[in-house]
C-alpha cells in the first residue's frame, strides 16, 4: 500500500488498547484525533486496580504487567516521551502438577528445581533437565536451518517434539506449561502453535537459553500511569476522547471514511485506525473486501476469565518453587468440577512482580476460577488473548492485503500477542497513512545509575559460529567505577584491586578521565566537563590486569549519554578503541580495526550492546563478517556471517565478599581465552596472518 500523498488532518482511532493509544500518541502530534472506547475507561489490557490499604492504597496490574529493555523499543519510548517511571521486576515460573506429583520453578536457582527431595529422587524429573538444554539446541538449529527450515514453517509444535524424540514428561512438564503460561491457552491448544513462530519469539525474549534472558521491569504506580497521560495529551492537544462510545459501523467514501457509533451518529475523518480485535474489527466493516473477511476471519482469540484475589493455595505447595508465574495443572477432580472442563490456570504473583510494599500476596489467576476461594476475590475481569496456529500464521502474513491509504487495522495480533506488539502496530499504522513521528535521541534516563562504585557477578560467554560452533562459558566479576571516584582499598590493594590508567587507554601519567577525553579529542567529541565517566572493567589485582572488553559511558550532567568509549585489548598486548553513539536501547555498530583472535582477519563489523547499567550490567558484542572459512572436509567452504558473539550480564552484588571475588579473575579469564584458542587450534580452525597495530590517541 502506497502511503498517502498528504496526511491526513483529522483521525479516528477505534479502540484504546496499547495499539490504540499508541496510534492516537503519535498522530497527535501533528493530527487532530478522536478515540473512541466502548468501555468506561481506557487502556484495554493496561488494568490497574486500586486496593486500598488502610491509609494508603496500591496500584496492582492485571493485563499488561511486565516490559524489558531489550526487546519492548517502541514502548520504552513512548514511556521517556511521558515521563512514565519504570522499577525492575523478577521474572520466573512455576509448574505444579498434583497428580503426578511434580512441582518444579525456573529462574530460582537449585531452590526452585528442587523445592522438595521428590525431584532428586525421580529419574524422570531429572531427565527432563537434561532435555532442556536439548531442546533449546534443536530450535536453534531449526530457526537457523535457512530455506531448509522454511520446509517446516507449518510444522507444529507437536510434531516437532514427537520427531526429535521428547520424552512425555518434558512436554508435560515444561513445554505445555510454558506455552499456555505465556499465551493464556489450554495447554493440549499449545502444542498446535507454530513451531517455527513459536521459537522466534522465545529467541527474540531470551528464552532459548538457560542464561541471558532480558531484565524484566514493571511501571511504577500501574500501567495506568501512561494511560492516563496519553489520555490526558489527547485532551490537551485539541484531541477527543470518547469512552463508552461503541463504533457499530465504517465504510470508505469519497470523503474520508465514515463512523457509525451506536448513538446513530456519523462522523467522517480522513483517515481511521482500527485497533480492535480481529473480529471485532470485521464485523465494524460495512463494506468488507474479500481479502478482509479471510484474514480477520482467520486470526481467533481465546476468552479467559482473570480473577484478583489473595488465595495462595493456588501457589505450589513448597516455598522454594514459589515464583512469579505459577502454572496449575489441575487433578482430574479439579479439571471437572460442576461438569466443566478446566483450561490453563496460570497465577501471577503481582506482590512479587510489581515489588508491593506490603505483607499481603495479590494474586492473579487466568482460569480456575472456581478453585479460587470466593472469599479472596477483589474483582473479576474477562480478558481475550491471540491464538496461533498455522492458519492465523499465514493470514497475519496477509495484513498488509486488507488496508488502505485510509484504513489501518492495528493490534498485538499482528505480532506475538504482547504490549509490545501492539505497540509496534499502532506506530505502523499512523505510519502507513502518511503521519511522522519524529526520533527522540535521548537515551533512557529512567536507568538507574549507581552512585557508588559497584561490583556485579558475571556470567561470561563466547561464541564461535563459523566455520563450526564452539561455546564456552565462565562466571566472573565486573566493576563499575566512576574515574573521579576510584575506590580506594588500601591496605588490600592487592587483593581488592586498583584501576589505573597504564591499564586503560595507556597513557600512565594521565588520569583516567584525561586518558578517555584526550582520544575523545582525536574524534572531535569534547564530553561535557560536568558530566561523569563510567568504567566497566576488572581491576588490576595480583599485579595482573586484563579485559579484553572494557566499557567507558561518557555522561553529561544530566546523566544522559554523550558517547560511549569500547577499549578492546588483545592476548598480544594490543588495544583500540573504538566510539560509538548507541540509540535509547544501548545498540552500536562499528567497523573492526584490530586483530583480536588469531582465528579472524581484522574485516568485519560489530554490533554492539552497551545500555548503561543499573542494577544490572550486560554487554555483548557480535562480528559479522564475510571472510571466507575453510571447511573440515576438502573442497568445502563457508562464508562467514555472524561468526562470533560474546557477553558479559550479571546482576550488582552489594554483599560484603564481592570486591574479593575480583581477585584473580583477569587470570582465570585470560586463561580460559587461552585454552579455547587452543582448543580451536587443534580442531585445524587456519590461522589468520596478524598485522602491526598502533592506534592515534591509544597507548598500548
Amino acid at each position: 500500500m502506497a502511503r498517502p500523498a498528504q496526511a491526513p488532518g483529522r483521525v479516528a482511532v477505534i479502540g484504546s488498547g496499547v495499539a490504540g493509544l499508541v496510534a492516537a500518541h503519535v498522530a497527535s502530534r501533528t493530527a487532530h484525533v478522536t478515540l473512541y472506547e466502548a468501555d468506561a475507561r481506557l487502556g484495554g489490557h493496561a488494568d490497574t486496580h486500586t486496593v486500598v490499604e488502610g491509609e494508603r492504597t496500591l496500584g496492582i496490574d492485571t493485563g499488561f504487567i511486565v516490559h524489558n529493555r531489550r526487546t519492548y523499543p517502541t514502548l520504552l519510548r513512548v514511556f521517556r516521551e511521558l515521563g512514565v517511571g519504570t522499577q525492575p521486576s523478577e521474572m520466573s515460573m512455576s509448574i505444579r502438577d498434583d497428580a503426578a506429583g511434580v512441582e518444579w520453578a525456573g529462574a530460582l536457582g537449585r531452590s526452585g528445581l528442587f523445592p522438595t527431595s521428590a525431584n532428586l529422587r525421580n529419574p524422570r524429573f531429572l531427565r527432563m533437565l537434561t532435555e532442556i538444554p536439548r531442546f533449546h539446541r534443536r530450535a536453534h538449529a531449526l530457526l537457523e536451518a535457512g530455506d531448509e527450515g522454511e520446509a517446516h514453517g507449518d510444522q507444529t509444535l507437536r510434531a516437532f517434539l514427537d520427531e526429535a524424540g521428547f520424552s512425555p514428561f518434558f512436554v508435560r512438564h515444561f513445554m505445555e506449561p510454558l506455552v499456555a503460561a505465556v499465551w493464556s491457552c489450554e495447554p493440549s491448544v499449545s502444542l498446535d502453535y507454530p513451531a517455527r513462530y513459536l521459537f522466534a519469539f522465545l529467541r527474540h525474549h531470551g528464552m532459548l537459553s538457560i542464561f541471558g534472558s532480558p531484565t524484566w521491569r514493571t511501571v511504577t504506580g500501574g500501567s495506568r500511569t501512561y494511560v492516563e497521560r496519553i489520555g490526558a495529551e489527547l485532551t490537551g492537544s485539541a484531541g477527543e476522547v470518547r469512552l463508552d462510545t461503541k463504533v457499530t459501523g465504517l465504510v470508505e467514501t469519497d470523503d474520508g471514511v465514515a463512523i457509525t457509533d451506536g448513538s446513530g451518529r456519523t462522523e467522517t475523518f480522513d483517515a481511521v485506525v482500527v485497533a480492535t480485535h480481529p473480529h471485532q474489527a470485521l464485523s465494524l466493516l460495512g463494506e468488507p473486501t474479500a481479502a478482509q473477511r479471510e484474514v480477520l476471519a482467520a486470526m481467533p482469540y481465546s476468552p479467559n476469565t482473570a480473577l484478583l484475589h489473595t488465595d495462595s493455595s493456588l501457589l505450589p505447595q513448597a516455598d522454594g518453587a514459589r515464583a512469579s508465574w505459577n502454572f496449575l495443572r489441575p487433578t482430574e477432580a479439579q479439571t471437572r468440577a460442576d461438569g466443566v472442563e478446566q483450561g490453563v490456570v496460570v497465577t501471577y504473583d503481582l506482590t512479587r512482580l510489581q515489588r508491593l510494599d506490603t505483607d499481603t500476596r495479590y494474586l492473579v489467576t487466568l482460569g480456575g476460577e472456581h478453585l479460587v476461594d470466593p472469599a479472596s476475590v477483589i474483582d473479576r475481569m474477562e480478558y481475550e488473548h491471540p491464538l496461533y496456529t498455522p492458519e492465523s500464521v499465514a493470514a497475519q502474513r496477509r495484513l498488509p492485503e486488507i488496508e488502505s491509504s485510509r484504513l489501518a487495522f492495528a493490534g498485538a495480533y499482528h505480532g506475538w500477542g504482547f504490549h509490545e506488539d501492539g505497540a509496534r502496530s499502532g506506530l505502523a499504522a499512523v505510519t502507513r497513512l502518511g503521519l511522522e513521528w519524529p526520533e527522540v535521541t535521548e537515551t533512557d534516563e529512567s536507568v538507574e545509575v549507581p552512585r557508588t562504585p559497584a561490583v556485579y557477578s558475571t556470567q561470561v560467554s563466547h561464541t564461535r559460529r563459523r566455520p563450526f560452533r564452539r561455546t564456552f562459558t565462565s562466571t566472573s566479576s565486573l566493576w563499575l567505577v566512576d574515574v573521579d571516584d576510584l575506590p580506594d582499598h588500601r591496605p588490600l590493594a592487592f587483593l581488592k584491586g586498583t584501576f589505573e590508567s597504564r591499564d586503560h587507554l595507556g597513557d600512565p601519567a594521565r588520569s583516567l578521565r584525561e586518558n578517555v577525553t584526550g582520544f575523545l579529542a582525536t574524534q572531535d567529541v569534547t564530553p561535557d566537563p560536568a558530566g561523569r565517566i563510567l568504567l566497566a572493567a576488572q581491576p588490576r589485582t595480583l599485579g595482573y590486569c586484563f579485559n579484553p572488553i572494557s566499557v567507558f559511558w561518557c555522561l553529561d550532567s544530566r546523566s544522559r549519554v554523550e558517547a560511549v568509549v569500547v577499549e578492546v585489548h588483545n592476548t598480544y598486548g594490543d588495544v583500540h578503541a573504538y566510539l560509538v553513539h548507541p540509540d535509547a536501547q544501548g545498540r552500536a555498530r562499528t567497523e573492526k580495526g584490530m586483530y583480536v583472535s588469531p582465528f579472524h582477519g581484522t574485516e568485519g563489523t560489530y554490533e554492539l550492546a552497551v545500555p548503561v547499567p543499573g542494577h544490572r550490567l550486560a554487554v555483548a558484542v557480535s562480528l559479522h563478517s564475510e571472510e571466507t572459512y575453510p571447511g573440515t572436509h576438502p573442497g568445502s567452504a563457508e562464508t562467514g556471517e555472524t561468526v562470533f558473539s560474546a557477553s558479559v550480564t550479571g546482576t550488582r552484588d552489594d554483599t560484603p565478599r564481592a570486591p574479593y571475588r575480583a581477585t584473580g579473575a583477569a587470570l582465570r579469564d585470560a586463561a580460559l581465552i587461552r585454552v579455547h584458542g587452543t582448543w580451536l587450534w587443534l580442531r585445524r580452525l587456519p590461522v589468520r596472518r596478524r598485522p602491526s597495530h598502533r592506534q592515534e590517541g591509544v597507548q598500548a
